[in-house]
């Protein structure tokens, strides 16, 4: 009988963070690819495990892993079993393994990450706004509420500027934050304003998950808003005591209910005394993240080609256009009144995904990026723009007789903390150039 080791970690391929308590099981792989349990074990929060088994001769065991997650509100008819992660034995099937066999396994299904703050909270009684999704807050600036601030127009040899400078945030966002160990803290309020004077309270749904380590597995629960007594619009602290898929997350703001500009947003904290909410006694709001300013935008871009033509004349779509000779020029509008266009792209695409190059730069560019217009405004609006493409310099193997599309796609900055949200707009002309 021989003793065998299999550990490792599991991360979701969505976000890239750990999969904490979910049933890792190790599968025998045997004649005719039929399979026996031989040891399991459970993630830790952080998603790594450590499983021994035994296995008799002959020979090194050949094995599988599947992995699955247990949720609902309790181990009985509530609960759902549901797996995440299943290798099947005739194409994935480990042979002869090691005594120790290390594993990443990257889980492709949805299922429930954890993102616990390093460390945990301090043990003091500050109150620190942390992160948008996983935009942390020192890379937010707390002046205009831009991420990834950039002013600096010049390209620093080594470190040169991109595109996601300077972005503002839209849609749906995780904010997060942290209360010190020695906080009365049992509820709180996130509010917003647009001058520091009037003040709103978020409203939005928000949920947590817990994990019940005693009977395997996770409870959801609804942290707020919640209205006690004469307070309307908290939201409960996490319990401490409990391993939360999100700990520190405070709020999921629905940015698309409010205009776009800057807003400012502050944490109340509060206590129940007597049947009563009441203001937290021991709370000290940090003087530099205590508050948060963010740039929000929820506005698409402009992305239209709103004409082509040929030695002058407009074409319509589906045109067949002698290209012999002459000029075929494009005319398009990729624009964000507000300021905040990432890139767009003009390109002419034929036969099997084939693409014209040179693209061109005159009149206009037909491709750019925000890293080219960085200033100290934070914006680039774009524009309307004109391109050529001259039978004289795109000979007939570099625009062959073929149907073309032209296609403009454009982007903006604007994230949720994750990635942006506003982006691939297309504008698409079809025509056809014989040469």
């Amino acid at each position: 009988m021989g003793t065998y080791v299999v550990q490792g970690a599991i991360k979701s391929k969505r976000n890239g963070l750990p999969v904490p308590y979910a049933n890792v099981e190790i599968l025998k792989v045997g004649t005719g690819n039929a399979v026996e349990l031989i040891g399991s074990g459970i993630s830790d929060v952080n998603g790594y495990f450590d499983i021994s088994f035994d296995s008799a001769p002959p020979g090194r065991p050949s094995i599988i892993i599947r992995v699955s997650q247990k949720s609902g509100g309790s181990q009985g008819p509530d609960a759902v079993v549901k797996y995440i992660y299943n290798e099947n034995p005739a194409e994935d099937t480990r042979f002869n393994i090691g005594d120790v066999l290390g594993v990443d396994i990257n889980v492709d299904e949805e299922c429930l990450t954890c993102n616990t703050p390093a460390g945990g909270a301090p043990y003091n009684q500050l109150f620190v706004f942390t992160r948008v999704g996983v935009i942390a807050v020192a890379n937010i600036d707390q002046l205009d509420g831009y991420a990834n601030s950039d002013i600096d127009p010049a390209e620093t040899p080594g470190s040169p500027n991109i595109s996601d400078s300077n972005v503002p945030f839209g849609r749906t966002l995780d904010i997060a934050g942290w209360f010190g160990m020695f906080c009365d803290v049992e509820y709180y309020k996130v509010q917003y304003s647009t001058d520091g004077i009037i003040w709103q309270d978020i409203a939005d749904p928000l949920h947590n998950n817990w994990y019940d380590v005693a009977n395997g597995h996770w409870v959801t629960e609804a942290m707020g808003p919640l209205n006690l007594g004469s307070v309307a619009n908290l939201y409960r602290l996490p319990n401490r005591s409990l391993p939360w898929t999100f700990p520190d997350l405070l709020i999921q703001w629905d940015t698309t209910k409010v205009p776009n500009g800057l807003f400012t947003l502050r944490i109340l904290g509060m206590k129940m005394l007597s049947g009563s909410i009441i203001p937290a006694a021991y709370l000290t709001i940090d003087p530099s993240f205590g508050t948060l300013k963010l740039q929000i935008d929820n506005t698409p871009p402009k992305c239209e080609i709103t004409d082509v033509l040929h030695n002058g004349t407009q074409l319509n779509p589906c045109a067949i256009v002698n290209f012999s000779t002459g000029t075929l020029t494009v005319v398009f509008e990729a624009s964000d009144n507000a300021g905040h266009l990432r890139n767009y792209a003009l390109n002419a695409y034929y036969g099997h995904n084939s693409i014209v190059v040179p693209t061109p730069i005159l009149p206009s560019k037909a491709v750019d990026d925000y890293s080219k217009h960085i200033d100290a405004s934070k914006r680039w609006t774009g524009g309307t723009y004109t391109i050529e493409y001259k039978a004289s310099e795109y000979d007939s193997i570099e625009m062959p007789t073929c149907a073309y599309q032209l296609r403009l796609r454009a982007d903006k900055r604007t994230s949720n903390g994750y990635g942006l949200v506003y982006w691939g707009y297309e504008d698409t002309v079809h025509i056809t150039l014989m040469r």
